[in-house]
């Protein structure tokens, strides 16, 4: 395996690998920071008559994140010779070095116990769990290359806490499946370099952003052009495996999807749909679904500093939790639009609402700000959600307490996403939130009541806000990836709109229309993404030779 950083022009003139040479870049990633796109985009000039140096090889693989690095090494040990690139400085830049875990089926460590996560079970809790709207076949097939995917892992040295011992066929379907990554960045990273470097038939490219994709008079994908501080590449090969890692960093196309939501990134920031759109220019045809991996950990604002939660420790802001302990949730109107039970016991799961509007609120009344800071977090934690919360992010609320709480209210107000008051009118007054009164005080009849009747709320998530002063909290949805992209057929091979084959062009992870709609099985993006990297790779390294 050869590795290259383009940003030093290294671009191994004569040292071809076998045959075929070297070939690739990646979108994965749109260079360090997110895309701040606006207003109507405009169509990017062709880099064509701008290529300096052409290169080939059997697969190009754009992207080296979970699907990635997936389709590169199955590529290759199916006998091609691959490049992979990625506009990352390096592994660790790419997203699966900081995932927390990847839910997985029938991996070699799974099989040693009885009671093992198998492919029909996943099939049978997947298919009809998106209302049979994934694809099916793909599906399928993702299924079946799961195991290999976890293998690869586990034979390349990748550190996991098994979820899966212990448990059998009444424990929880994210422990049954659980890889948990017990280390993340550069010791992960350098796994991966050994992984690829032990085949010579692979090499990776980092510091390259591919631009679009080339095609052959006959309409066949026959390779990709690639851009790195003005010097453009071409890279030739019969089959190009786009792993792009969706568009969470693209304002505009998260606004088309997602019906106008404001969703902070969680990502790597480099995930700007440059692949899914250099697909759709090839032929390719966009598909229906479209949903978001949700943080897990709470909520998120763009106006804060970090701006989404994660468990304690990690330096983010405290207020992020409150959802989680099943506090109000009100829209932009100040109206409830949810049972805010399945926030708080399926955070992850429950996104789509918060996918309506580009903020939501919580209130809270000073007699529940003094009772968070004085007790542990893990009591404001209900069964429900730490059953349905993975044990490694659990363990993080395990033993503390927020004693700082209030400073932390305030860091929020100086920040613009919180304000405080003494009535109720005048913290609507802070945010717009012209029908809170209403809300609030229909709120509080349901407490005493200990029924409510509007979403059905259990009367142990019911606390009245009836002591000022009044806190408002704002936030956006927060996301770790997009999920959604190009159709394919079962094989990972991307398919126009009247379903044909677009020749030489494959999709694997985020970038396609797989299993997007609704995401509820914790785990599922970064196992599937992997599976599917598996799978495209394969394929693509099997059409060609």
């Amino acid at each position: 395996m050869a590795t290259f950083n383009l940003t030093r022009r290294n671009f191994i003139k004569g040292s071809m690998v076998g045959a075929a040479g070297i070939a690739a870049a990646s979108a994965v990633a749109g260079c360090s920071s997110p895309s701040k796109s606006s207003g109507e985009e405009k169509k990017p000039e062709s880099l064509a008559g701008k290529v300096k140096e052409t290169q080939s090889a059997d697969v190009v693989v754009i992207g080296l994140g979970a699907s990635g690095l997936m389709a590169a090494l199955a590529a290759a040990d199916a006998g091609a010779n691959v490049i992979a690139v990625d506009s990352a400085a390096n592994f660790e830049g790419t997203t699966n070095t900081h995932t927390t875990g990847a839910w997985l089926i029938e991996s070699k460590e799974q099989l040693k116990h009885e009671h093992y996560l198998t492919q029909q079970q996943a099939f049978e809790l997947l298919e009809p769990g998106t209302h049979f709207q994934c694809n099916g076949k793909a599906l399928r097939n993702i299924i079946r290359s799961s195991a290999q995917a976890a293998n690869y892992l586990i034979d390349g040295g990748v550190k996991f806490m098994y979820a899966f011992e212990g448990s059998d066929e009444s424990s929880p379907m994210l422990n049954r499946g659980g890889h948990v990554y017990l280390e993340e960045g550069e010791p992960r990273a350098n796994n991966f370099r050994d992984m690829c470097a032990a085949r010579k038939t692979l090499t990776t490219i980092f510091n390259c952003k591919a631009q679009e994709l080339v095609l052959a008079d006959d309409g066949r994908v026959s390779g990709v052009i690639c851009e790195n501080n003005g010097t453009v590449t071409q890279f030739d090969a019969p089959a190009v495996v786009v792993c792009t890692g969706g568009f969470l960093s693209n304002e505009d196309m998260i606004k088309e999807h997602f019906s106008g939501a404001v969703i902070v990134n969680q990502g790597m920031g480099q995930n700007d749909g440059t692949g899914i759109k250099m697909c759709q220019a090839a032929g390719a045809q966009i598909g229906k679904n479209f949903s978001v991996s949700c943080n897990e950990m709470g909520a998120a604002n763009l106006k804060a500093s970090p701006s989404y939660s994660w468990a304690p420790g990690r330096g983010t802001n405290p207020c992020f939790y409150l959802p989680l302990f099943g506090n109000i949730l009100v829209d932009k109107r100040g109206e409830r639009f949810m049972n805010e039970q399945q926030m708080a016991e399926q955070t992850m799961y429950s996104g789509e609402p918060m996918l309506r509007d580009p903020y939501y609120y919580t209130v809270i009344d000073q007699a529940y700000l003094d009772t968070i800071k004085s007790n542990p977090v893990f009591d404001f934690l209900t069964e429900g959600t730490k059953a349905n919360m993975g044990g490694a992010l659990l363990m993080g609320f395990q033993g503390v307490t927020i004693d700082n709480f209030e400073e932390k209210v305030d860091e929020a107000i100086s920040q613009g996403w919180a304000a405080k008051a003494d009535t109720i009118e005048e913290l609507g007054e802070a945010f717009g939130l012209t029908n809170l009164v209403e809300t609030i005080d229909k709120y509080n009849e349901a407490c005493a009541l200990g029924y409510d009747d509007e979403f059905f709320l259990p009367a142990d998530y019911m606390h009245t806000i009836e002591s000022g002063p009044y806190y408002v909290f704002e936030y956006n949805p927060g996301a770790w990836v997009t999920l959604g992209g190009i159709k394919t057929d079962g094989f990972c091979r991307a398919v126009s709109s009247d379903n044909d084959i677009v020749v030489g062009l494959y999709v694997a992870g985020v970038d396609g229309d797989f299993w997007s709609v609704p995401y509820f099985q914790g785990g599922s993006c970064n196992g599937l993404a992997l599976a599917s990297g598996v799978l495209a790779g394969k394929t693509a390294a099997d059409d060609v030779l």
